[in-house]
Parts: structure tokens; sequence; C-alpha cells
């Protein structure tokens, strides 16, 4: 069994780290960033972004609630409430959760501090099939034995529900200050990073709360309390790490068990760690893969500019005996792979040799030196009239998730970008259906057939969706919302200027006449409620 559709799943997550009078918490915060991290990853769950949103220090209930009860209406798999920060007990002894302005005088705080009453009806108005509630605050344990189907009178909807609470009801949940993490979320991140050995390849939550509360009984720490309704406790949560990767194949990104500034004494070593394969050629990656994996930086090229988080790299070929005897050309296996990267998008691991007279070079040796993307290329002629390309490397600085992605590096940093793709202010599409639905068409504007090739030989033609992904449309990111289209084709559709029939007739709006015939096949079908959702955007303009 597998762990809930991605698509049709939300998270929410939750956390106060700064407080006006309470203790601070700046785990907390470490916490939110993690999780968030580690749900997005394909290997654990994969989440896209913008199902998986962070509500840090909310200024007030609605900040924290009214993100519950939007994604939860969105949700129909699996719903996901986390909450890390003070937990405070009213007095009738329910359990309340501290917002940054609840005062430290518990007698005068009960109107500054969330009742946790009012997250579980949010949590519960959700049609979710499978609920899930994580506490990690003081007294978390008086949660349990509140989130019972009984509770709602739509019970036909919940499936099942289950409640993990860091600490038992009398008790205080721990954040050492010495430590990243908050003691439960930091268990937790454990199992979602490196997985439970000898466990299944699809984690439950029963397995995952038995394995955080050994650990945590056993460094003398709060025991977690758990509740689990219509069977919440067998719901296959995440994927098994320890299961399904234990020894990662070569590919794109970093490398599990390497951290950046790692040194290697040879390229050997490197190769070993897999973090460059290849022992001769600078470049590793094939076009047709989707990019280069990873490059060597190690003074082959004198054209080669390093500027530490910029680096201007000299592409392959035409060389013998390193002079350079004849034009570089596109077509080449690594440069072909470097401009496949341009338009894939996935980051490329740099390998930094002591051979390069840059001021960033190791003094010995090589050096792992993180992941960068490559932005654009050029053409250039050198001195002895021969010409060359160049690739133009920008780094992925190491920060937390962007909440507003403005496509610079830092902004982009923690975010899988051989995956994801930002398409506006904190919304993303799958790489993979786009691919996918390109594919189908072998890379032909499904309207015109032309088809756009680098001189790489690389087939670039773009993606749209039919119902926009942004708000307030909220479209599917599923190939049955995409069409693969040339780039008129794609801004006519996306301004309005073509809509589609109910038989795929394609009609321009300005001159109402019919101008081609969406093309599909048995490997991609266009949804007709998408494409009738995008023609009454436009259509409903005609005689303006």
């Amino acid at each position: 069994m597998k762990p809930p559709v991605p698509q049709k799943s939300r998270a929410i997550l939750i956390g106060s780290a700064d407080y006006a009078e309470l203790e601070p918490l700046p785990g907390v915060a470490r916490n939110l960033m993690a999780l968030q991290e580690q749900l997005m990853r394909s290997e654990v769950w994969g989440l896209s972004p913008q199902h998986c949103v962070v509500v840090e220090d909310p200024a007030d209930q609605d900040a924290m609630i009214e993100p519950v009860h939007a994604l939860g209406d969105e949700a129909t798999e699996a719903l996901v409430v986390y909450y890390a920060g003070h937990g405070l007990l009213n007095g009738r002894g329910e359990l309340t959760l501290a917002r940054p302005s609840t005062p430290r005088d518990r007698g005068r705080g009960y109107f500054k501090t969330v009742a946790y009453d009012v997250l579980r009806q949010a949590v519960l108005h959700s049609p979710a099939r499978h609920k899930v509630v994580i506490l990690d605050c003081c007294f978390s344990g008086s949660a349990v034995d509140t989130m019972g189907s009984g509770d709602v009178a739509s019970q036909t909807h919940i499936e099942g529900t289950f409640v993990l609470a860091s600490a038992p009801p009398t008790h205080t949940a721990l954040a050492p200050r010495e430590e990243d993490f908050t003691a439960f979320t930091g268990e937790l991140l454990g199992v979602m990073q490196d997985g439970i050995p000898d466990e299944a390849r699809v984690l439950t939550l029963d397995v995952i709360f038995a394995h955080i509360r050994r650990n945590l009984i056993s460094r003398g720490l709060p025991e977690p309390w758990a509740q689990r309704r219509n069977d919440g406790g067998t719901l296959p949560f995440i994927m098994n790490v320890a299961a399904v990767q234990a020894k990662p194949p070569p590919g794109y990104g970093g490398v599990p068990g390497v951290d950046e500034r790692e040194p290697f004494n040879s390229r050997q070593d490197a190769r070993e760690a897999g973090v460059h394969r290849p022992l001769r050629a600078g470049i590793c990656g094939t076009k047709d893969a989707g990019g280069a994996e990873s490059i060597v930086v190690s003074g082959g090229y004198e054209d080669d500019e390093d500027r530490g988080n910029v680096i201007i790299y000299t592409g392959h070929g035409g060389q013998k005996n390193g002079i350079q005897i004849a034009d570089q050309r596109a077509t080449a296996s690594g440069n072909a792979a470097l401009i496949a990267s341009i338009t894939s998008r996935y980051p490329v691991r740099v390998v930094r040799g002591s051979g390069s007279k840059s001021s960033f070079a190791p003094d010995s040796g090589f050096r792992y030196d993180g992941l960068y993307t490559v932005e654009n290329y050029w053409t250039k002629v050198r001195p002895d009239g021969f010409r060359v390309l160049q690739f133009r490397l920008e780094k992925l600085q190491d920060s937390r998730p962007p909440l507003v992605p403005t496509g610079t590096p830092t902004d982009r940093a923690g975010v899988d970008l051989s995956r994801w793709e930002p398409v506006a202010l904190g919304v993303y599409r799958d790489r993979r259906i786009s691919a996918k639905v390109s594919k189908a068409h072998n890379y032909a504007c499904q309207i015109c057939g032309v088809v756009i090739e680098s001189p790489a030989g690389f087939q670039i033609t773009p993606t749209t969706h039919l119902k926009p992904l942004t708000v307030p449309h909220k479209g599917p990111d599923i190939p049955e919302n995409v069409l693969c289209l040339c780039p008129n084709h794609r801004v006519e559709l996306d301004l309005g200027v073509i809509t589609i029939e109910d038989d795929l007739q394609v009609i321009n709006e300005i001159h109402v006449v019919p101008v081609g015939v969406v093309d599909v096949n048995s490997k991609h079908k266009v949804g007709l409620e998408y494409i009738r959702y995008h023609r009454e955007l436009f259509r409903r303009r005609r005689g303006a």
C-alpha cells in the first residue's frame, strides 16, 4: 500500500517560536522548515510546495486557523496539521495553543491563546479521508480523546484519524537548547530523513509512533501519546527511506552522506563517493536524462572564470594535448547536457580542483562545493580564432525554502529544482507532469505540430495549463489540464486569443474563426472540464 496521493493531500505546519513574554523557542522555526523540506521530498511523500504550507508566528487566531480551513477544504486524501510552540492549560484544564503575544500571566492570557478545540473543529471540517494532528507542545496529551468521528455529524467522511502528542496531559515537552530541533520533532525528522531499518517500504503512523516513543523513553524524555480512531494508525504515512533508498543511485542533486566542502584526495575518491563519476571527463550527464549531473572546475580552460557563487564554465571538445585545434560543438555530449540543464533546471554538483588558479580552489586535491544551476550559455571566439561554448552557473544558496520565489539563486534555495518549477509566487508545478505530456506528443505543438529543438538537439516545446494553478483558479497539476504548445500558441492560449471547443476545434477569439484542431492521442487525453473552464474565462469578453 502506498501513502496517500500527494496531489490530493495537504499539510499545514504551524509554529510559534518568538514570544513577547514567554520563553522563545528557536528550535520551532527550524522544526517548520525541516518538516516542510522532508514532506516535499519525493523519497518521503512528495507534497508540492503550495500543498505544504508553513504558518510561522501567527499573529491571531485567524492567521492560525484560516490556512487549516483553506487547505483542509482542498484535501480529499490526507490532511496533516502540525503545531509546535508553548501549550497552556486554561482554567478548565483544556489545552490552548500560545501565540507570540500570549503573556506570561495566565490569568490575563486566556484570550491571547487559541483553544485546541478550535483547531480540532477546523480539522474535522475537512472532507479528507485521513486526518493526522501532530502536537509538539507542553500538555499536548490533553488533546488525545478529542478527535473522534462522533464529534462531527458527517461521520462517513472520516475513515481514520490519528492524534500524535509529544507529552502527556500533565507534562511539559522539551526543547533542548543544545539541539537544533525540539526533542519530539527531532525524532520525527530522523524517521523522515533516515527511515527505520528492518521495517517495510512504507511506514504506518503506528510504526512511526512506536519508534519515536522507544527513542524518547530511552533518552529519559517525556513519553509521547497517541490516539487512533477508525484504524487511523494503520494509515501508510510516508516512505521508509531506509528500505527504499539504502544506496541511492547516481543522479541529480546532493549526495546523501556528502557534505558541502568535503575534500577528496583524487577524482577516484570523488567517483567512489558518487559526487562526480567520470575519471577524466569534466562534465557528467546527458541531454536525454535532462542535463548535467556534475562538473569539475580545475583549470582545464583558461577561459573559465570562477567568482565563487557564479562560475563561467567553458564547454568541452576541440582540444588535442591541451591545445585548441577546432571549434566546440553544441552537440558534443557534455555541452548538450549543460544546455539541457538550462531548460530542465536540474541542479548541478560542482567539484573544484586545485589545478584551477581561482582563489576559490582548494589547496590540494578536489572539493565538493555544492549545487549550482545553469542559467544560460553563449559562444566566444578565442584569441586563437576557435569558438568555444561558455556556460553561466549560479550557486544555490543554503537557506530555508522560499516563501516568495523570485527566480534568484537565494530565493530558489531549498526547493528541489529537479522536480518543482515555480510558475508564480508560492506556486509550483511538477516537471514530471509537463515532461510526460510533451513526450506523449513527441514534443510537437498540439495545435500546429511545430517542434522546437536547441542546437544540442534538446527538444524544449513548453507546456501550459488550461485551468491555471494560481489563485483563484487553483487548477490541478495533472496531464488532463496540460497542453504541449509552441511559444506562440502558448501565449495566445494564456492570453485568451484562442479558445477550444468541446470538439477540440481551436477558435481565434479576435476574429471568431477556427484556426486548427487540438491533437490528442491514446497517451494524453485533455479534460473537457478544463477546456470549458478556459473557454469561459475568455469567451465572456467577446464583443468588449
